[in-house]
């Protein structure tokens, strides 16, 4: 039998950790805490990072059929004239895709379903751990112990596996709350680009997936802890109503009931993502806005790095240290730079507002490029 793995955490980062490691031969078993794989969240943002990660599983072509291309993906300002604009293609011919959204739990089921029933366990909620130089020894809110040469925090932004190594980790509010949804089939026309539009102290996201729906996400400055300050149907309404065509019909055509609203909230950057034979991944080790869309994809990249260094070295510790030093900086620039963006997307002076629309469009597409190369990795050379 090959290494034994523990994965704590059933989300999009740890199944994808799972199949990947189950790939390279190992034995890997997933523990989540919830009674039932259901992912909170409407849409997921899969830039070409992510789908370079599924190619190297054999799932980027299965995970394609979950979306709908779009012919440009980018920033506008409320005129509708773009500020950033990449085109599919020229995303396909530097890093060898597009960007696509898919519905979030369409995709963990498709994760799931590459797994064994049998080592996805349901209802486990790990409640501490113990490392004794040659195993990993987990226990679970309901009595069960696991032993696993090396154990694998997936377990979101509250990780209890993070606790555990490293002590409470405070998180810091970024001063806005966002809602997150998707609209039923066919109720609105489906776009053929996925853009964010920056008003003032506001923001409004769309882009097409399967099934004839739009995901969609809105943000606005709020204070922190707020969840409870109005209904939030009618406070997207007041925000977001007069916005141009087609922003109120989307609003109008989702249902109250399918908005999910959270506050912002991301980390400093960690250099350090484990100890001995444990490692965290994804959420669990570095949090960050939802501004450039890279949550799930950091931790899908995160899940297929670790399995490829696990593969390569016949020692867990030297392994997980060389997964650490693979990815500590792509995830650190990227959680920067979302935090950057999400920062200047809710700006509300006219004038500062003015001034930050104007830089951007002055960019040269050269110069976004090679920022975007921080976080999806340097572009593909020609052939």
């Amino acid at each position: 039998m090959g290494t034994k793995i523990a994965v704590i955490g059933g989300g999009i980062g740890g199944l994808t950790t799972a199949i990947a490691l189950a790939r390279q031969g190992m034995a890997v078993e997933v523990y989540e805490q919830a009674p039932a794989l259901e992912e909170v969240g409407a849409g997921v943002g899969l830039w070409p990072n992510a789908m370079a990660a599924f190619e190297q599983i054999g799932l980027a072509d299965q995970v394609a059929k979950l979306a709908t291309p779009v012919d440009k993906q980018g920033l506008m300002r409320l005129d509708g004239s773009w500020l950033l604009c990449l085109p599919a293609e020229l995303m396909t011919q530097r890093w060898g895709a597009g960007f696509v959204s898919v519905h979030r739990a369409e995709l963990q089921q498709l994760l799931a379903a590459e797994l064994d029933p049998a080592v996805i366990h349901l209802g486990a909620r790990c409640t501490g751990l113990q490392d004794n130089g040659q195993a990993v020894i987990a226990r679970f809110a309901d009595g069960r112990v696991v032993e696993a040469d090396v154990l694998v925090g997936a377990d979101g932004v509250h990780s209890a596996v993070r606790t555990a190594l490293f002590g409470p980790a405070p998180l810091r509010y970024r001063g806005y709350t966002a809602v997150r949804s998707i609209t039923p089939p066919r109720s609105v026309p489906l776009p053929r680009d996925s853009w964010e539009i920056w008003g003032r102290g506001a923001k409004f996201g769309q882009g097409p997936t399967s099934g004839d729906r739009v995901i969609w996400w809105a943000a606005w400055n709020a204070p922190a802890g707020g969840m409870q300050d109005g209904d939030t149907a009618a406070l997207v309404r007041k925000h977001f109503g007069t916005w141009p065509d087609p922003i109120p019909a989307i609003i109008e055509a989702t249902p109250g009931a399918a908005l999910i609203r959270t506050d912002i909230y991301d980390r400093r950057p960690a250099r350090t993502w484990g100890r001995g034979r444990v490692v965290l991944i994804g959420d669990a080790i570095h949090p960050m806005t939802p501004d450039l869309a890279q949550g799930a994809c950091q931790a899908i990249v995160d899940g297929t790095t670790l399995a490829t260094c696990l593969a390569a070295s016949g020692d867990p510790p030297t392994a997980l240290r060389a997964f650490q030093r693979r990815r500590w900086r792509n995830a650190a620039a990227t959680t920067l730079m979302a935090r950057n963006m999400g920062a200047m997307g809710q700006w509300k002076g006219h004038t500062v507002c003015t001034a930050r629309n104007s830089l951007i469009r002055s960019i040269p597409l050269s110069l976004q490029l090679r920022q975007f190369d921080l976080v999806l990795g340097a572009p593909r050379r020609a052939s």
